[in-house]
C-alpha cells in the first residue's frame, strides 16, 4: 500500500512539474503531452498570452474537454502569477 501511494505521488508530482518550452514558456508535462495530442504548435508560441489567444480561437465543444481544461489551468497560472503583480 505505502509503495503504490508513492508510486502515486511521483507520477503527479513529474506530471505536474513544470518544462522550458522556449524562453518565454513553460508548462507542466502533462500541458505539453495534451497540446502536443492536439498538435497545438507551442514551440512557436512567444508567450503565455499568445498560446492562450490561439486556444481562445479554437472551437471548444466536448471532444476538446482535455484541450479545454488546459487552457483554464494555464489561464489561472498566468492570471496568479503574471496580471496579479
Amino acid at each position: 500500500m505505502e509503495e503504490e501511494l508513492e508510486k502515486i505521488m511521483r507520477e503527479t508530482t513529474e506530471k505536474e512539474t513544470l518544462e522550458k518550452v522556449n524562453d518565454h514558456l513553460y508548462l507542466t508535462k502533462y500541458q505539453i503531452d495534451v497540446l502536443n495530442r492536439f498538435s497545438i504548435p507551442i514551440q512557436d508560441m512567444k508567450d503565455v498570452r499568445e498560446l492562450l489567444y490561439y486556444l481562445s480561437d479554437i472551437a471548444l465543444d466536448e471532444e476538446y474537454d482535455e484541450l479545454e481544461e488546459v487552457a483554464r489551468e494555464i489561464n489561472d497560472y498566468y492570471y496568479y502569477h503574471e496580471m496579479r503583480k
